[in-house]
């Protein structure tokens, strides 16, 4: 017992003393920077660790603005900011190496980036392990791609939205999307008054709820592990549904709905015409569609 204390203690102190370290060796840095989006038609992200922000704005101009900390060894910026063309890049990267490169003491930095309304016509972010906030944005085609942290999307509208996560929860609540595509790993996807016609949603592990949307042509969803659940904000009129589940747990309430096979894992019925399909694959969650 003893031993274990004097091993946490000294855990501690050495992360006290690499957090002071990491506190003396910084220095403050703030910077912005502003492009007519008559020139820009796509901006490409690629951010290591800090948060990143991307929220609309009623100028003329694409705004990027950061401040946080550098370290004092560190020649470059940690963040670039380019004109390629009509394209415009914003890159950040860590100074440290080593065995502490992926841990964080204290708040991360965040880069902010204000867009006006469907000006830029494509959005392309990578983030390893920050968290992303988007805000009102449109835009014809986004691509989200995190290794880990959290996404919330309020008021996205686009043509196209693609979202890949290895680690981190995703909460998409108000957007329009012709198309959403969710591939998840790790986390669960909870998204609430999401129009997308064509939705594919795919997920190893984590749990998939869905509530207030509307009927579309076609919305796939598939879970290794991990409830299901999918509310309707209206009953759906013209509906083809099939879902599986080794759980044996399936349940559908929804007015109208035809019984064409229902077993304990499998449940395959419609509503109306049919015209539209909701389908439904989960090895070991339970499923609800109401």
């Amino acid at each position: 017992m003893k031993k274990a204390i004097m091993a946490l203690i000294f855990v501690i102190a050495i992360g006290g003393i690499i957090f002071t370290l990491k506190i003396n060796g910084e220095k403050s840095i703030n910077e912005e920077q502003s492009f007519d989006v008559k020139q820009i038609e796509e901006l490409e992200i690629n951010i290591e660790s800090w948060n990143i922000a991307l929220e609309n704005t009623e100028s003329e101009k694409l705004t990027i603005e950061f401040e946080g900390k550098q370290q004092k060894k560190q020649q470059n910026n940690p963040v670039e900011i380019k004109k390629d063309g009509n394209k415009v890049k914003v890159l950040q990267q860590d100074a440290e190496e080593g065995v502490m490169k992926n841990f964080s003491f204290g708040k991360k930095d965040t880069i902010h980036i204000s867009i006006p309304k469907n000006a830029v016509k494509k959005i392309v972010l990578k983030n390893s392990y920050g968290d992303v906030k988007i805000n009102n944005i449109e835009t014809k085609e986004i691509s989200i791609s995190t290794d880990s942290g959290n996404k919330t999307i309020k008021g996205l509208s686009a043509n196209e939205g693609i979202v890949t996560s290895k680690d981190g929860e995703l909460i998409i609540v108000d957007s329009s999307l012709n198309e959403l595509m969710i591939k998840s790993t790790n986390g669960d996807s909870y998204m609430t008054r999401v129009n997308s016609p064509k939705t594919k949603i795919t997920s190893t592990s984590g749990e998939v709820f869905m509530k207030e949307i509307i009927e579309g042509k076609a919305l796939f969803v598939e879970t290794a592990s991990g409830d299901i659940t999918i509310a309707y904000k209206e009953t759906p009129k013209s509906l083809e549904l099939t879902a599986n589940s080794e759980s044996s747990d399936i349940s559908v309430n929804l007015e109208g709905y035809q019984k064409e096979k229902h077993t304990d894992k499998f449940k395959k019925g419609k509503i109306g015409e049919a015209s539209n399909k909701l389908e439904l694959i989960s090895k070991g969650g339970v499923i609800t569609v109401k």
